[in-house]
């Protein structure tokens, strides 16, 4: 019986040749089993569109190719349609693949291996030309790998119990999106948070993953994430105009962990320090962008008010512990925040 298989690829991009450079690297792909493939290509309002790019793009026998179009919403509800629409076609594991990144040509083979293990994989990998290997920067995902017990050690593979790599997820969300693969019908009903579109909507759903399934990790790259259009590592400076939207949506994202108890009790200390930081991050880059000429948007700022109307009143304190702690804004946040100032409170 042939393995059922879904890869899908949201795609916005202003380039053309991305997006084929990613199908190529799917039909690249050495799996050594009999495997139905099929692609969804969720067109998010591209500048380039998906039929542009699919000219002259054949798949041959490789898979088979669905295209979906929607007005634009960001990558979280571009992967939600793509779900939706497999509700009704049957599919034994999901993959997700940037359309600016590739995989390497086991990526498959290694995550149907990994996944007899568990039912959600994700692999180490290459982030452009600043990480050759991103696991070296995660100093509690290595320690994590380190002290794991019960690695499969003939493949490389290590394999951790439902709930046992949340706080680490919480802290340095290891995965990369085109890294992950899952056991779909367990997890049919998981979706991305649609409210956070410029940050966060995939760091969520990999901690959601890992606290109600058996967790499977390859230390191997297997992933190259290469240039495009990035939403986050594009415009995360302070200098974009986007990065208010990036900050106002992480303040989302940790204020949406701080109201789920199960994500809550996996790691407060750090859930109640991020929301702290970030709302207060927020804050300060709508005062300055709107000192440096920048158009806020204004969307974000409604959904979080709306969501959790006690932001307002917390704008002050916010601001004054983002100023006290910036400097705490780097890639060790997750470890130095649990001795920062009120980190409990």
């Amino acid at each position: 019986m042939n393995i059922k298989v879904a890869v899908i690829i949201p795609f916005f991009q202003k380039e053309r040749g991305i997006l084929c450079r990613a199908l190529e690297s799917v039909k690249a792909q050495k799996v050594n089993r009999n495997l139905d493939l099929r692609v969804i290509i969720v067109d998010d309002s591209s500048p380039i569109s998906t039929k542009q790019e699919l000219a002259d793009f054949d798949p041959g026998v490789a898979f088979f190719l669905t295209l979906l179009e929607k007005s634009n919403g960001g990558p979280g509800e571009a992967r939600n349609m793509a779900l939706d629409f497999l509700e009704s076609t049957p599919v034994d594991y999901v993959a997700f693949l940037d359309s600016d990144d590739v995989w390497h040509d086991d990526h498959l083979e290694r995550a149907l291996n990994g996944l007899e293990h568990g039912d959600f994989f994700f692999c180490n990998h290459v982030r452009g030309k600043h990480y050759p290997d991103y696991f070296v920067g995660l100093p509690l995902t290595r320690r994590a790998l380190a002290e794991n017990s019960s690695s499969i050690a003939k493949d490389g593979y290590h394999a951790v119990r439902k709930g046992e790599m949340a706080e680490v997820m919480i802290r340095e969300c290891p995965p990369q999106t085109s890294t992950v693969v899952y056991r779909y019908k367990k997890n049919a009903d998981l979706r991305f948070n649609g409210q956070l579109r410029s940050a966060g909507e995939d760091h969520v759903f990999w901690i959601e993953l890992c606290l109600f399934n058996d967790t499977v990790i390859d230390p191997r790259i297997n992933v190259s994430c290469l240039e495009g259009v990035n939403l986050y590592w594009s415009n995360v400076s302070w200098d974009s105009p986007k990065s208010v939207a990036i900050q106002g949506c992480l303040a989302l994202q940790y204020n949406y962990l701080k109201d789920t108890p199960i994500i809550l009790m996996a790691d407060k200390p750090t859930v109640l320090f991020r929301q702290k930081l970030y709302e207060g991050a927020y804050i300060y880059a709508l005062l300055r962008g709107v000192a440096k000429g920048f158009l806020p948007d204004l969307k974000v700022l409604a959904r979080l008010g709306f969501a959790y109307p006690g932001f307002f009143m917390r704008i002050p304190r916010s601001l004054s512990f983002f100023l006290r702690n910036r400097r705490l804004m780097t890639d060790e946040t997750a470890v130095k925040s649990l001795d920062a100032e009120n980190a409990t409170a």
